[in-house]
């Protein structure tokens, strides 16, 4: 798996990814795409916000946009096609992002989205990573699950 950070000609094989991303969580945001079928994204690519893509050979098969301030890291959006889960591709490839960002980590899942939380307990557990879960009101999506952990620089 090739690991790539988003500029210049990877924006659109992001942005394609990330309305894959909205459809499938549409039944749980209650989002619908606009009249041309694009649906708007809560997180943009910007200063702040860093998107990532894993790919296959030249395959796209998974992106990540995570928040990243200082030593503060989140992770706003996950997706892993439906094709290529089940095999922790998931958990490498984030486990890859981590590396590259040390520092103090949280990651929540919207209400309704077990599968999502389910798949963070175990990529977090398969990456030896310890980690603490609560529910969290979150401003913007209410109530969510998140889990909030650490990773150190591997030397």
């Amino acid at each position: 798996m090739d690991v790539r950070q988003v500029t210049g000609e990877l924006i659109e094989v992001y942005m394609n990814l990330a309305q894959a991303y909205e459809a499938e969580f549409s039944s749980l945001t209650g989002k619908l795409p606009n009249q041309k079928g694009v649906f708007s994204l809560d997180t943009p690519l910007d200063e702040t916000h860093i998107g990532y893509l894993a790919f296959d050979g030249a395959y796209p098969i998974a992106f990540a946009n995570i928040s990243s301030r200082g030593n503060n890291h989140e992770i706003c959006e996950f997706y892993v096609i439906p094709s290529v889960r089940k095999r922790k591709i998931g958990s490498l490839f984030i486990n890859k992002i981590w590396q590259a960002h040390p520092g103090k980590w949280e990651v929540k899942q919207i209400q309704g989205a077990d599968h999502a939380i389910q798949f963070w307990r175990k990529a977090l557990t398969l990456n030896g990573v310890s980690y603490s879960e609560s529910e969290y009101e979150d401003a913007y999506w209410g109530k969510v699950n998140r889990q909030i952990f650490t990773i150190k620089t591997n030397n």
